[in-house]
């Protein structure tokens, strides 16, 4: 392959992987809103804490708070690729 369809290709992962990052950081964000509307809804009904915010997926309960973390686990994983891969194409 020639170098520069290697360029345009290493380009194109790049530009992929930093998609993927956005649409993550998105989601991450969209589960904080969330999360804060629902510690007002507790706040307004007067109750002293809101409940823990739970997904419930086949029978069993999964944090959200969990979940949020692995994702911004995921998200540094792509941005270290995306900067070890700009770095290697210079």
């Amino acid at each position: 392959m020639s170098s520069t369809k290697e360029r345009r290709r290493k380009r194109k992962e790049i530009r992929l992987i930093q998609s993927h990052s956005s649409w993550l950081q998105k989601a991450l964000f969209a589960l904080q809103k969330a999360d804060d509307a629902r510690d007002k809804l507790s706040d307004a009904r007067g109750e002293d804490e809101a409940e823990p915010f739970v997904i419930s997926h086949d029978g069993s309960d999964i944090s959200v708070e969990a979940f949020e973390e692995a994702l911004e686990g995921r998200i540094q994983e792509l941005l270290t690729d995306t900067r070890e891969r700009r770095r290697a194409m210079r």
